[in-house]
């Protein structure tokens, strides 16, 4: 199946395969843009699917982030998708997104890996945002969430300079989960995606629901949200798949989850 003229969208048993395809750069225009946010929609709403893995053709790019040359060419505008630039305003996701990082990430496409819940890279690639040494600052989130996944002096200096995370630097510091050779990228992240394919959908969410809401909050007041009523964690507990799990170890088998 196929996302659109820049995104490849192809299904890998329960997991989503999404590829961004528009070399050199990978750059993200308007349009590209809606159809990454209609390829991870595609992903929350098909019940078979259970995680999805963006990555991009090549090896030397995985996204500049905005399509500048787009704009010069004369698109206008900033209808980038119900949930912005690349989709990164989107805060209710039920499912995981892997982000494997075959080359340079720079912009949105640093930004885009930041927004991941698990990031594998190659050794050779970097990750950058220099939008303050170009006049203006990152506004798809990248200001914040580099500040909460990497230590705040790094952060501050990767901002304020403009100068590149290495790979192996972001997996020292527990960025970037793991390193795999470009050739063997796409297994790993499959590995993992497969991995968290066979948790229970239902407790996957109810976890990305609770990490969303407490991640601010101190621990008396995250205990509060835990039981005030949250709609993912109350599915979760009222399902058949909260008894199947306790049955099923004590049966010695696997769980047949359901998603109800």
């Amino acid at each position: 199946m196929s996302g659109g003229e820049r995104i490849e969208v192809v299904r890998n048993g329960q997991i989503l395969e999404i590829t961004l395809n528009h070399p050199p750069a990978h750059a993200i225009n308007q349009k590209a843009s809606q159809d990454l946010t209609a390829a991870i929609q595609l992903l929350e709403d098909d019940p078979e699917l259970r995680v999805g893995i963006v990555t991009a053709t090549g090896d030397r790019m995985f996204c500049a982030g905005w399509d500048l040359k787009s704009v010069a060419a004369g698109e206008t505008g900033e209808d980038f998708g119900p949930y912005g630039f690349m989709g990164l305003r989107r805060n209710d996701a039920s499912k995981p997104v892997i982000c494997a990082v075959n080359g340079l990430a720079v912009g949105g496409g640093f930004e885009f890996a930041l927004n991941a819940h698990i990031v594998i890279s190659t050794p050779e690639a970097e990750f950058g945002l220099p939008e303050l040494q170009r006049g203006f600052i990152p506004e798809a989130g990248a200001l914040w969430r580099v500040h909460r996944r990497l230590p705040f002096n790094i952060a501050s200096e990767l901002l304020l300079t403009g100068r590149r995370l290495s790979a192996e630097e972001g997996l020292r510091l527990g960025f970037i989960n793991r390193l795999a050779p470009r050739a063997e990228l796409m297994d790993a992240a499959r590995e993992i995606a497969g991995q968290i394919a066979s948790a229970a959908p239902l407790a996957v969410a109810a976890y990305l629901e609770v990490l969303r809401e407490v991640e601010t909050l101190s621990d008396s007041e995250a205990w509060v949200k835990l039981y005030s009523g949250l709609p993912a964690r109350d599915r979760m507990r009222a399902s058949d798949d909260f008894m199947e799990g306790p049955r099923a170890f004590a049966e010695k088998r696997a769980p047949q989850w359901k998603g109800r």
